[in-house]
């Protein structure tokens, strides 16, 4: 099994950047490949600009998109792991969705409707959120499902095999955190079966 990570947090030693951690150690102990894109780390640049359309346009693509398309291509299994701000992702993976999955590599137009082209990958989405209030309001909650599970991933064919929030994860005790982690790991392992 080859597992991606793709990790949006620019706060090291956040409860992030412990489910990343988790993900790849519990991944790499049964057996998987694993790699990981920290966003920040590698310094992502995400914004599509006029160039990267234009050189698109004519079938050329930037070095770093293409970097990235290889380990999607490469990937079993997509584990996002990123807060909630502002009812959605951080800017710097919005940007790397809009810059790596692209027409002719995540979905292709057939007749004038869209064609997923990434229907072999899964993918796992672990989110906290610095407030409880989220999920209070159901309506945003499943707003927010509607366009991650279905009209991003779903488009592109990814199945959505876990999604799971966090809330307030700066207020909650270190005992909570242990049990977030904990139920991780075994979302993980129990997906590995």
């Amino acid at each position: 099994m080859n597992a991606l990570i793709i990790y949006a947090n620019y706060k090291p030693h956040s409860f992030n950047f412990a489910v990343k951690d988790l993900l790849a150690e519990t991944f790499h102990k049964q057996g998987s490949s694993v790699v990981v894109r920290d966003l920040y780390d590698i310094k992502f640049n995400p914004v599509l600009t006029r160039e990267d359309l234009e050189s698109i346009d004519h079938s050329v693509y930037p070095p770093d998109i293409m970097e990235e398309q290889k380990f999607i291509e490469w990937a079993d299994i997509i584990c996002f792991a990123y807060p909630i701000w502002w009812s959605g992702m951080p800017a710097i993976l919005k940007g790397y969705i809009e810059r790596v999955f692209l027409e002719g590599f995540a979905f292709k137009f057939v007749d004038g409707k869209p064609v997923p082209k990434l229907t072999n990958k899964k993918a796992m989405l672990f989110n906290t959120t610095g407030s409880k209030l989220f999920f209070e309001n159901k309506e945003q909650h499943s707003a927010l499902n509607l366009i991650t599970e279905k009209s991003i991933l779903g488009y592109c064919g990814i199945e959505v095999v876990e999604h799971k929030y966090y809330p307030s994860v700066s207020k909650v005790s270190k005992e909570e955190r242990k049990k977030y982690l904990k139920e991780i790991e075994n979302i993980v392992l129990n997906f590995l079966k």
